[in-house]
């Protein structure tokens, strides 16, 4: 029989998971409720333990060696099992909860949401308060600390996260398909007329690029079949090309849902090019799946947004 887990202190295993999920000695010891020598002495001891280093400081940060990537997903799960151990019923109550939920999505998703919550959350829960982020790498640990509680993406970001991220690290539900439209001004010369493809192309284009660079979809599809529009204006926010369509003979193709929020103002037409479509996902860290509050946050934020539908934020 192997002796080794009767012959360790358990919160070892403890200091391990922040060590891991924070890549700082700091932020780890704040998440513990301890010193920062006395987290160092305990990395000391782990690294005894594991006969390896697990954290080397490489450029100003703290990276995980090889074995401590692998050990990262199975200390997180074995402490999320010491968590429902010791979890009681929970008394939670949405009517007296209180607090911030922590919700990161680019801004046409950001402008869903704030509908989804005013409606679905506010009514059961009014001391909750609600704060929208931009997604970011960086995200990723923020979720496993709780700063971020929960990421609305569309899922090609999932698929090409960088190796330091691992997408097995964390829980991801999908939670609608989206499609795109495009979309004139109300009183547009071709507006409520069928627009060719030809009119699609002469047109100028607004694309909105969240990371600030194209080609979009729009153009991908227009290569194929040997031919390029114009781009007039090039953004990062899909809030911001409203105002653009709205004020110029500009076209747009984007979120179905987006251009919804203003039919007075916009002719929508199916875009005459083909445009993938994608899932949006919600995403959050496995330490907060039991969590009574987040649980009852991310259930009716899911819920809502699957019935009103949503389109991505990659370039168009």
């Amino acid at each position: 029989m192997d002796r080794r887990l009767e012959q360790l202190d358990l919160n070892l295993l403890l200091v391990l998971h922040w060590l891991l999920t924070e890549r700082n000695v700091t932020s780890a010891a704040g998440q513990l409720g301890l010193s920062q020598p006395a987290t160092s002495r305990a990395l000391g001891r782990l690294r005894d333990v594991f006969a390896d280093p697990l954290l080397v400081k490489t450029g100003g940060e703290m990276v995980p060696t090889p074995l401590a990537e692998d050990l990262r997903p199975v200390v997180a799960n074995a402490v999320e099992q010491c968590r429902e151990v010791l979890r009681i019923p929970d008394p939670f109550d949405p009517s007296r909860t209180r607090g911030r939920f922590c919700v990161a999505c680019t801004d046409d998703v950001g402008a869903l949401l704030a509908k989804v919550w005013h409606e679905k959350v506010l009514p059961e829960a009014p001391g909750l308060a609600l704060d929208i982020v931009a997604p970011s790498y960086s995200a990723a640990r923020e979720l496993a600390t709780g700063r971020i509680d929960i990421c609305f993406i569309p899922d090609q970001i999932v698929e090409k996260l960088p190796p330091t991220i691992r997408s097995d690290d964390f829980v991801t539900r999908p939670v609608t398909k989206y499609t795109f439209v495009s979309a004139v001004r109300t009183g547009h010369p071709l507006a409520g007329q069928e627009i060719s493809l030809d009119d699609f192309v002469a047109l100028d284009h607004v694309l909105v690029a969240p990371s600030g660079e194209g080609p979009g979809f729009v153009d991908d599809a227009l290569v194929k079949i040997d031919l390029k529009r114009n781009v007039a204006y090039r953004i990062s926010s899909f809030l911001l090309a409203l105002p653009i369509v709205m004020n110029t003979d500009c076209v747009l193709t984007g979120p179905e849902f987006l251009t919804r929020l203003m039919p007075e103002s916009l002719v929508t037409f199916p875009a005459p090019v083909d445009v993938p479509v994608f899932e949006l996902v919600a995403v959050w860290h496995p330490n907060w799946t039991q969590n009574s509050r987040h649980r009852f946050v991310r259930e009716k934020l899911i819920e809502g947004m699957t019935k009103a539908g949503i389109a991505n934020a990659t370039p168009l």
